[in-house]
């Protein structure tokens, strides 16, 4: 899968501007970090990439073609992970997934396959039968990892998914995350520098709507103190939380 943003701005009613000129190649396999303090605009970016919003001004290309043009073919292969995301708080675990599997078109037996596979990846054998209400904060954020893993999309884009997740439970999922992204394009935004150092492959530094870094963890932080990068580094640090 291949992702060309071209010349992106996007400005919301009322004249505030969340992006500015962005240009990107994003493409797979590749575990992505899309860090940044708030308001940087992370969470357009991405809902821009999910379709969920229209760019002002610029492109976005889907393996060469208008995204916008093939937004079913987007669908099926998408799994999605926003920071604020509703459950069924009645439904259980499984049912809740099933649900899930539903919206993405699984048949029944590909569904039941696909979802004790997912509650295995994310450790909740336990609370199958569980309603979601009786969870604990970090469960249900492990649900909605969950939901997103279902059908093995091409392309999965988590919004601080380890958020509420104890110290090994991160560890865990930066893994699952960096095994994934072996044969699919995975944008991880989060606020746990951690996460972005150990796990993944290219990281992109947005401030105040504008790229400010886009190549490997390793080269800004050994590159840290000379020109831009220093403030690319700033920008990272001003949205980092502790692990």
């Amino acid at each position: 899968m291949k992702i060309e943003l071209k010349n992106i701005n996007k400005t919301y009613k009322g004249g505030k501007t969340a992006l500015k000129d962005i240009s990107l190649m994003l493409a797979s396999p590749s575990l992505i970090g899309l860090v940044g303090p708030n308001g940087a605009g992370k969470s357009t970016l991405m809902k821009l990439l999910t379709a969920n919003l229209l760019p002002s001004s610029g492109e976005i290309l889907l393996n060469k073609l208008p995204l916008l043009k093939q937004e079913k073919a987007l669908k099926s292969s998408l799994g999605y992970l926003p920071q604020e995301f509703g459950l069924f708080e009645d439904l259980t675990t499984a049912q809740f997934l099933d649900y899930m599997a539903a919206l993405k078109c699984l048949d029944k037996k590909g569904a039941k396959k696909e979802i004790d596979k997912v509650i295995a990846l994310t450790h909740l054998q336990d609370k199958y039968k569980a309603k979601i209400r009786t969870l604990s904060g970090g469960q249900k954020q492990r649900v909605g990892i969950a939901q997103a893993l279902l059908g093995t999309p091409k392309l999965l884009i988590f919004d601080e998914p380890t958020v509420g997740l104890d110290p090994a439970e991160r560890v865990a999922f930066r893994n699952l995350f960096a095994d994934t992204a072996k044969s699919s394009l995975v944008i991880l935004s989060t606020h746990i520098i951690e996460d972005v150092q150990s796990a993944c492959d290219h990281l992109i530094v947005l401030h105040n709507g504008e790229i400010l870094y886009k190549g490997t963890p390793e080269e800004l932080m050994t590159a840290k103190n000379t020109g831009s990068l220093e403030t690319a580094y700033i920008a990272l640090m001003e949205g980092r939380e502790c692990a």
